[in-house]
């Protein structure tokens, strides 16, 4: 993530966590482990970590056969990560680092794992290198994108262009811009990673109260500010919008709408 645009406050990460987490981001991580082989004893780096899905997914599963670090430049996403963590035995451990330049030893971890966080990384192939630095001879790289918006996102753009203004839908937008399986390959090729493959996969965004999730979804994105600032009837119009959009996509009272992304693997040289 960037240092400016995408810093979010304590309140913030916790509507993340609430809303982002359990609609979106928990599903990736779960859909994401059955693509990425992980083993006994591995060593676990989640860089750009957020609110630590992907480690407290790792941790579900494998328990205490791994070691697990997180990581992420967002200071509000560290601390509720530590917080939700806290009785974990061993711990977790968190760290506030930005992933082009990381406070790891060389080989420090076995596994490195980004969930959608590179697309936000202004320099991706410094990024990559230091992933690259701090796995062991035949580590494993396992990084996932948005293989473009959904159509819930993409009505959420229409609806902030209308209400809002053009920047905040293009913002709203920006974690779906990154063609990651056209650019990552060639990228992993030229930083020392090789065995580059990549795997679609889909998962549903489940919205099981649209009135009252959305505005959540929306104030949880960095343009939530930009949103609330236009008052209560400009987001109770966005909403109206998005979910006449989405319609198609309900079930009952619920929206389940699809979403694509893609996961793409390296390793390094043994």
């Amino acid at each position: 993530m960037t240092r400016d645009r995408y810093q979010l406050g304590h309140s913030a990460a916790r509507i993340y966590e609430e809303q982002k987490v359990r609609a979106i981001f928990g599903p990736l991580a779960r859909a994401t482990l059955k693509a990425v082989s992980l083993r006994p004893g591995d060593r676990i780096l989640d860089v750009a970590c957020g609110t630590g899905i992907v480690a407290r997914t790792i941790r579900d599963l494998y328990g205490t056969d791994v070691e697990i670090t997180g990581s992420d430049l967002n200071a509000g996403m560290i601390e509720m990560a530590r917080g939700i963590t806290s009785d974990l035995d061993p711990p977790i451990e968190w760290v506030v680092a930005d992933a082009a330049d990381l406070p790891f030893d060389d080989g420090t971890f076995t596994v490195c794992m980004c969930q959608q966080g590179i697309q936000f990384i202004p320099d991706k192939r410094g990024a990559l290198l230091e992933f690259r630095r701090v796995l062991s001879p035949g580590g494993l790289l396992a990084i996932s994108v948005w293989d473009g918006a959904s159509a819930f996102f993409m009505a959420m753009a229409e609806a902030l262009r209308r209400h809002v203004g053009e920047a905040a839908a293009e913002q709203s937008l920006a974690p779906f811009t990154y063609r990651a399986a056209e650019d990552l390959p060639r990228l992993l090729a030229t930083t020392g990673f090789r065995d580059v493959a990549v795997q679609a996969i889909s998962i549903d965004r489940i919205i099981d109260n649209p009135q009252v999730d959305i505005p959540k979804e929306i104030i949880a994105n960095p343009v939530g500010s930009s949103v609330t600032a236009k008052g209560e009837e400009a987001m109770r119009t966005i909403v109206r919008e998005i979910i006449a959009d989405c319609e198609e996509y309900r079930v009952g009272d619920t929206l389940a709408v699809p979403q694509t992304a893609s996961v793409i693997t390296a390793s390094t040289a043994q």
